[in-house]
């Protein structure tokens, strides 16, 4: 008989529009593509006792299902599942903003009720989310009460963002098309395209196939506007040998305009360095690529001293990519899920750099090109030996897919640098268990050859179940095992130092004791403190001004002055710089982030939060005013990262509420709301 797992695969395979491959199923129930294999060796021998033909999986097509399993399972099997598949509210704003850039009938709350069987406070939720991302693309949601919800802005960006959506979430339309097009119809322009590909001699990756399938399909049943091009722009794309393909093959398909679109992907397929079009000044692009490193500097206090290759790379990066942007080619990055497994953290933070960088650009930017933007900055730090391994865990779940997708998110969360490699159930586990490190299972597991590496949990983890973990995995304090360390190297070897020098020596030692990456292995774990964990009640300072900005710096840095997690030089050194630079360490309005360099004095991870009533200005020339100044000291590049994102997500989101706070209690509150959500 089979689990709840594998009735939920065969569920979805039997329900879905399209043809699902084993990427598909790894991305909709979170396990591995190994673990499907296994369900669908399961399914199959399920099937056989039944009579019925076994699911077969095909190269290039995904797995196939003959309709006489979907005729003979689909009324009487499975009815405990209420659904095929429980959506996100991201994947369903997803759907909800291709229906609004594509459909021409009245879309209103209520029709968005009916379509996803949700509540009409879940649907104003999510038209809050439809406009906020439609608003990064300057696109704009608007309500009429004749017409319904509609969408303002030029065509070329509206195209742009269903054609990055269908590449992000095609699997969805496989799911669940929601009438935005016909599966007939998306076959029929794939077969067009294999026409187009005999006529060039040439072969296309075929998931572009399949996105632009997709977007054509969604074009011919639908009412997308019509894309204009400048004269110099369409001359060079009709020119083409692609428009002649697509013109000779879609000509009584498409129309004039629809076939110069099409043909512009091709020809953007085809050529990688664009500099026969339209292109955008070296000087633009230098000034977006100085965005790009001055905010991933801003958002990790990693600094590039001049690397020119970190450089270099991104300006031919972006060189080429503006264009594709500009009319949302399609670009297909190979590496994209090597990139995002091997640079997990710096995918993140480039993430984020990227959505502010949408704002600025007003073009959608797909998975792919941020994982070769992400790979271009954890290339720099790879070169910089600022690399750390990853441990293997298996998670073991009885039942529930989305439940094991939400201890698998609070376990990365809690653990940090880890690779779980798959949700399997428990007599799966004899097939891993020499591949993993550690076993999570929240189900008892009777076998004495893993007790030393596995733990039983609560499928929702509690305190005491993260303590265990955490136990686990031998996590202990590097911080102070680094203080240690230093401290008996200073003992062998102080008779030959200075005894004015001694102190000195030991906290250069110190700092390169900890310019190491504490990693999760079989030894320990990777320090990496959330936002509550360094900001308490002892480092939260309220005052009603200041005299000077010097003085703010010196009252933020007090607490870890006095519990001697920074020297005096630490202080000193933030002043220098300020007075050097200009006031680099104001970030924003009302914002000030004191930090100098870890060599500068400082002894532990540490920060602080200054509140004052009336606001201090960081400079004499300009009006840099801050009533927020933190104090943040650390002894790496690494170990801060997950509480300046907190705190970035605090200063975002809640800033307004922090500046009014005047407790502890309140500015606690507040801390520990962004410590336990995810970043």
């Amino acid at each position: 008989m089979l689990d709840y797992k594998d009735s939920y695969i065969l569920n979805l395979l039997i329900s879905t529009n399209q043809t699902l491959n084993m990427l598909d199923l790894s991305k909709l129930l979170g396990i591995s593509q190994r673990s499907a294999y296994y369900s669908m060796s399961r399914i199959n021998d399920y099937l056989e006792s039944i009579d019925l033909p076994k699911l077969v999986n095909k190269r290039q097509h995904g797995i196939q299902i003959e309709q006489i399993v979907k005729d003979k399972l689909h009324k009487n099997l499975f009815t405990d599942l209420q659904k095929v598949y429980l959506s996100t509210q991201k994947e369903r704003t997803v759907i909800q903003i291709l229906m609004l850039l594509s459909k021409s009938n009245t879309i209103s709350i209520q029709y968005f009720e009916d379509i996803f069987e949700v509540s009409r406070n879940t649907i104003v939720s999510d038209i809050k989310e439809v406009r906020k991302t439609l608003s990064k693309y300057n696109l704009a949601l608007e309500y009429d009460s004749h017409v319904g919800y509609i969408v303002e802005g030029s065509p070329l960006r509206k195209r742009s963002v269903v054609l990055s959506l269908i590449g992000n979430y095609e699997y969805l339309l496989k799911i669940n098309a929601y009438g935005l097009l016909e599966n007939d119809e998306v076959l029929f322009v794939q077969s067009l395209f294999h026409k187009v590909e005999e006529d060039l001699g040439i072969k296309y990756v075929n998931n572009t196939l399949v996105y632009l399938s997709n977007l054509i399909a969604i074009i011919k049943k639908n009412n997308l506007d019509e894309i204009m091009f400048n004269d110099d722009d369409k001359k060079i794309i009709t020119d083409s040998k692609e428009f002649d393909a697509i013109n000779e093959i879609f000509k009584d398909y498409l129309n004039e305009k629809d076939r110069v679109y099409i043909a512009l992907h091709l020809l953007g397929l085809r050529i990688q360095n664009i500099y026969s079009f339209e292109t955008y000044e070296d000087e633009y692009i230098i000034d977006i690529v100085k965005f790009m490193m001055d905010e991933f500097s801003r958002r990790t206090l990693i600094y590039f001293d001049e690397d020119q290759k970190l450089f270099k790379d991104l300006y031919l990066h972006m060189k080429q990519a503006m264009f594709r942007l500009k009319y949302g080619i399609i670009f297909q990055n190979e590496l994209k899920e090597q990139i995002f497994e091997n640079y997990p953290q710096v995918t993140q933070i480039t993430e984020g750099i990227c959505e502010k960088l949408e704002k600025r650009l007003g073009y959608p930017i797909g998975d792919d090109d941020i994982a070769y933007i992400a790979m271009h900055f954890g290339g720099h730090l790879k070169r910089e030996k600022r690399e750390f391994p990853k441990v293997k865990v298996l998670l073991v779940c009885l039942n529930g897919i989305a439940t094991s997708k939400l201890l698998k998110k609070e376990l990365e969360y809690l653990l940090g640098n880890i690779e779980i490699i798959d949700v399997v159930r428990v007599d799966e586990i004899e097939e891993y268990k020499d591949d993993v490190d550690f076993i999570i299972s929240t189900i008892p597991i009777n076998d004495s050859t893993i007790k030393d590496k596995s733990i039983q949990v609560n499928t929702i983890l509690t305190d005491n179940d993260k303590q265990n973990i955490m136990s686990l995995f031998g996590v202990t304090n590097p911080i102070q095992t680094d203080i240690d360390l230093s401290s008996l190297i200073i003992e062998d070897i102080k008779e030959y130092i200075p005894k004015n020098k001694i102190e000195d020596i030991r906290r250069k030692i110190l700092y390169r004791i900890s310019k190491k990456y504490y990693s999760i292995d079989n030894h320990g774990r990777m320090n990496k403190p959330m936002l509550k964990e360094l900001i308490n009640e002892n480092n939260i300072i309220f005052l009603d001004k200041v005299d000077t900005w010097q003085d703010a710096i010196y009252e933020s840095g007090k607490p870890l002055l006095k519990t001697k997690y920074i020297e005096q030089s630490y202080i000193d050194k933030v002043i220098s710089n300020v007075n050097e630079l200009g006031p680099y360490i104001v970030i924003a309005p009302n914002i000030a982030i004191s930090h100098a360099r870890p060599e500068d004095g400082v002894n532990e991870l540490g920060m602080t939060m200054l509140l004052l009533d009336q606001p201090v200005n960081f400079s004499e020339t300009t009006e840099r005013f801050a009533k927020v100044v933190v104090t943040l000291a650390a002894p790496d590049d690494e170990k801060h990262l997950l509480a300046l994102q907190q705190l970035s997500r605090l200063f975002m989101e809640s800033l307004d509420e922090l500046l009014a706070s005047n407790t502890k209690e309140q500015v606690l509150k507040l801390v520990e709301k962004y410590s336990s959500e995810e970043n």
